[in-house]
């Protein structure tokens, strides 16, 4: 499935549900494959540029947050963490350092 489909479904539960944190993160994450699409380049979405874009977008919520911490403005720095959080839902399973290792060792 791929993760524009998987968005609008979701998006339709989280509205289904009134999940409101749900909601900004999906939304957010729609926009940017909104964008990626028609960003001009002529260059399908594929699964790999989904990941860069989803890691993308939470490197920008990440900085924000780091200055919102910085400034004291704790409600807008838990909304990126939920952001964040929901984001993150959408990456795939990342290895642990005892799998990098074993895998490295093979070679």
């Amino acid at each position: 499935m791929k993760l524009s489909d998987k968005i609008n479904d979701d998006l339709k539960i989280a509205m289904k549900n009134q999940d409101k944190v749900s909601l900004r993160g999906i939304r957010a994450i729609k926009a940017a494959i909104l964008l990626a699409n028609t960003d001009g380049s002529g260059k399908e979405l594929d699964a790999e540029r989904e990941i860069a874009l989803l890691q993308k977008l939470i490197k920008q919520r990440g900085d924000s947050l780091d200055i919102y911490i910085q400034q004291g403005r704790n409600d807008l720095a838990e909304i990126e963490k939920e952001e964040i959080s929901v984001i993150e839902k959408y990456l795939p399973e990342q290895l642990s350092l005892e799998e990098i290792e074993k895998i490295l060792n093979k070679f």
